[in-house]
C-alpha cells in the first residue's frame, strides 16, 4: 500500500464530483515548502463521506492540513503522472 502523511496548504476551492451514487469532492493542495527545484509541489485530494462534509463545513482556501491517505497516480500508462491522495484522515494544522 502507498500510505502517506502530508502537511499541505489548500490552494483552490473544492470541486464536487459524482461517482455512481457517491458524492465526492476534489481539492487542489500544495506542500508549504519546496524541497527541490524540479520536485512537484501540488497534489489532489479526494474526499467523501464524513470527511467531505467536515471539509466543506470547517476548512477554506489558505488553511493548512495534516492528511493521511493512500497515494495514487492517475494516467501512468500515457506518461501523465497526476498524484492524488484518497484521504483517510484529516486534521487541522495550526501555525503560531
Amino acid at each position: 500500500m502507498n500510505e502517506a502523511v502530508f502537511v499541505v496548504k489548500v490552494i483552490d476551492k473544492a470541486i464536487h464530483l459524482s461517482y455512481n451514487e457517491y458524492e465526492t469532492i476534489q481539492i487542489k493542495v500544495q506542500f508549504p515548502v519546496l524541497r527541490q527545484k524540479d520536485s512537484r509541489s501540488e497534489l489532489t485530494l479526494l474526499l467523501w463521506g464524513d470527511y467531505r462534509n467536515d471539509f466543506l463545513k470547517y476548512y477554506k482556501v489558505q488553511d493548512y492540513l495534516i492528511i493521511q491517505g493512500t497515494l495514487t497516480l492517475k494516467g501512468y500508462k500515457n506518461g501523465e503522472n497526476e498524484p492524488k491522495v484518497i484521504v483517510k484522515r484529516i486534521y487541522p494544522f495550526l501555525l503560531v
